[in-house]
């Protein structure tokens, strides 16, 4: 788009409501100097002289400028205009058109019209072949962010991965490739808290029974207050609310904002770990196994849920039972390094 033809068109217009006075001062600039002809300024002023219902304007414009071979010619505008003026096409003229518009190499740009379809079934073959072109640069440019996708991460970089899922969900809003790589990683998310998890991390520490400063408990009340409210008016941020409370270590509050979220998978995984920290373990038993069947179709629902059923039998005192179960995990899965760091410490104990 041109701006010196858009800002001169609104300078225009704020001036005098006539049409025909606006085409024709438009017409006087373009033409008052050879810079002026280059794609952008003609296509907006094209633009404009359709979308004003000019089109007899544009045609005689266009026409008078053609032995002008640095003339470009904004296809498929010319070919609304000759469509809407009051022209009765002769096969010689559709003829010449055609030949002018494969000689410039502008089929694509001619097919965006369709006002000649009467004359010229060419027309839709080319406008065939440019949705093809399209459908074909949509897939090769959404499989090359996607291999982009991969790499980032395979080499674990988390940030980087979430602005280009971001930057793709624009592109590709309603792309089912698209939702579903947004929904696993959000489910890796919750997974990661798993793994990073340290088990001495649920052990008591002596820091944790310092008095804590009030003035910093009651800022951290009205944060968490204010991630519950607003959760409950945006629904679409409750997990993402949820996530601030769990690394504020205020599990109860994140299970309290969780619960605004759509149940979704990521949902499921997040729920079972702010579970396991709320040290509410007959309720996680219940809802991994919930789970299991719920992801049974996910090949890593087997390790994940494991992993947290011997978390919550060690917890509830079934401690010969949690290590059975993690020592199941880990003869499916030898280097899963957190379950083998946890049955060390277990067995130590």
């Amino acid at each position: 788009m041109s701006n010196f033809i858009e800002l001169e068109i609104q300078n225009l217009l704020n001036q005098t409501q006539d049409l025909d006075e606006v085409a024709a001062r438009l017409t006087s600039t373009i033409e008052s100097s050879p810079d002026h002809f280059n794609l952008d300024n003609i296509t907006a002023f094209a633009r404009f002289l359709n979308f004003s219902g000019k089109h007899q304007k544009l045609v005689e414009f266009i026409l008078s400028h053609l032995e002008n071979e640095s003339f470009p010619i904004p296809w498929p505008y010319f070919l609304e205009a000759l469509g809407h003026a009051t022209l009765d096409l002769d096969e010689k003229t559709v003829k010449a058109l055609l030949e002018g518009i494969i000689e410039s190499g502008a089929e694509a740009e001619a097919a965006r019209s369709q006002a000649l379809n009467k004359y010229e079934p060419l027309l839709g073959e080319w406008r065939s072949n440019r949705k093809y072109k399209i459908h074909k640069d949509y897939l090769k440019n959404k499989k090359i962010l996607l291999d982009m996708l991969i790499t980032l991460r395979t080499q674990q970089l988390y940030e980087q991965e979430k602005h280009l899922l971001q930057r793709l969900q624009k592109l590709y809003p309603d792309d089912s490739d698209i939702q579903r790589e947004t929904r696993e990683h959000k489910q890796r998310y919750a997974l990661e808290i798993l793994s990073r998890r340290s088990p001495k991390a649920r052990e008591a520490n002596t820091d944790d029974l310092e008095q804590k400063d009030p003035e910093t408990e009651e800022a951290l009340r009205a944060l968490l207050s204010s991630l519950l409210e607003h959760a409950e008016q945006d629904p679409e941020m409750a997990f993402d609310f949820a996530i601030v409370a769990f690394m504020l270590e205020s599990y109860e509050a994140a299970l309290e904002i969780l619960e605004f979220s759509e149940q979704t998978e990521s949902y499921l995984w997040l729920r079972l770990e702010i579970l396991l920290k709320c040290r509410r373990f007959v309720e996680l038993l219940t809802e991994v196994a919930q789970v299991e069947m719920l992801l049974s179709h996910e090949p890593e629902t087997f390790f994940a849920t494991a992993y947290l059923r011997a978390q919550a039998l060690w917890g509830l005192g079934q401690k010969h039972t949690a290590i059975e179960v993690m020592e199941g995990l880990l003869a499916s899965r030898p280097h899963y390094r957190a379950a083998s760091a946890l049955l060390n410490i277990w067995s130590g104990q």
